[in-house]
């Protein structure tokens, strides 16, 4: 629940943020593909998703800030005794992206991100079968994100991004968890103001 006001109060500030000192330049979608693990778990990438959507607003001439709102798949793959199996934690992201902008079609970013566990499951890798984990899972995190972006033309580009997880994600006080995610994706903006 704190996760969940946390969420609120940013994306509040941000609103207040924008109406006093940023323009809303666009609004748009973006995707990709997340390489997740998660920390003390285990060395295996889950590969798998994210889709969203984003508002853009311009600061400066160099300076924007884009909050978010992503579903993203995260997790990790293991062994166990009975073969590969796959921690399968779905999340819905709300990362607040602040971005620099050395030349125009390439920036920088870093900023906060907030998380709500929406499932948390292990997969079998070769049968399929799953069961739920969720109550050894906390239902919010906390993530530090930094990343790089291109714009091929004014509406269209792509990015890379890290998220280094800050939260223990792990409900058993015996265990430290934490989510770490590469991505790789593209945005389309769809309306410039």
């Amino acid at each position: 629940m704190k996760k969940i006001i946390m969420a609120a109060v940013m994306l509040g500030g941000i609103t207040l943020f924008n109406n006093t000192y940023a323009q809303v330049e666009a609004v748009g979608i973006k995707g990709g593909i997340n390489f997740a693990n998660v920390s003390n778990f285990g060395n295996n990438t889950r590969v798998a998703g994210n889709v969203g959507f984003f508002v853009h607003a311009q600061i400066n001439k160099n300076w924007c800030v884009q909050p978010e709102i992503l579903y993203s798949a995260e997790g990790a793959r293991f062994m166990s005794t009975n073969g590969e199996r796959t921690l399968a934690l779905n999340y819905v992201q709300v990362p607040v992206m602040f971005q620099y902008f050395p030349v125009k079609q390439l920036y920088l970013e870093l900023g906060p991100q907030v998380g709500l566990l929406t499932n948390a499951d292990v997969k079998n890798t070769n049968n399929g079968n799953k069961y739920s984990v969720s109550d050894g899972y906390k239902k919010g995190d906390v993530d530090l994100n930094v990343g790089i972006g291109v714009k091929a033309t004014p509406n269209v580009g792509i990015f890379a991004r890290y998220s280094f997880g800050l939260a223990n994600i792990s409900t058993d006080n015996n265990y430290t968890y934490h989510n770490n995610v590469g991505q790789v994706g593209a945005f389309i903006r769809f309306a410039r103001y």
